[in-house]
């Protein structure tokens, strides 16, 4: 059964983390855990999130697993971020290097990666699991 999203959260934003179906479940299953407490994405035209704002968790087939709520956003370019913030992403062995290459691989893969491209981190807590 597909859990139902509280009416609570329903206008608010699907994350999805990962590029992989089964990337975006393994994921999906650190942030539920309390493992993944941390996100990055690439600077955009869109507005930037701020502390407080609350996003549905979604899994590989977009099913929702949980809310988070924004504790901090920064921007930080690519080459600057921490072996702290690597860990708090929770993926991978959670290594600063891991990070670095994966992320690195990511934003090639969208032509857009730059080692001081900067990058908005952002960290969360979980508020409900559905």
């Amino acid at each position: 059964m597909i859990p139902q999203i509280p009416l609570k959260y329903r206008d608010a934003e699907r994350w999805s983390f990962g590029d992989t179906e089964s990337s975006a479940d393994e994921l999906a299953k650190r942030v539920m855990a309390g493992t993944k407490t941390a996100t990055c994405s690439n600077l955009d035209d869109d507005p930037e999130p701020e502390p407080g704002e609350v996003f549905v968790v979604v899994d590989g087939r977009n099913n929702p697993v949980c809310a988070v709520q924004l504790t901090e956003v920064k921007q930080v370019p690519f080459d600057q971020v921490t072996e702290q913030h690597a860990w708090e992403e929770g993926e991978g062995d959670r290594t600063l290097a891991y990070w670095r290459k994966e992320h690195q691989r990511f934003f090639e893969e969208y032509e857009m990666f730059e080692p001081t491209m900067p990058l908005l981190l952002m960290k969360f807590r979980m508020i409900e699991k559905f």
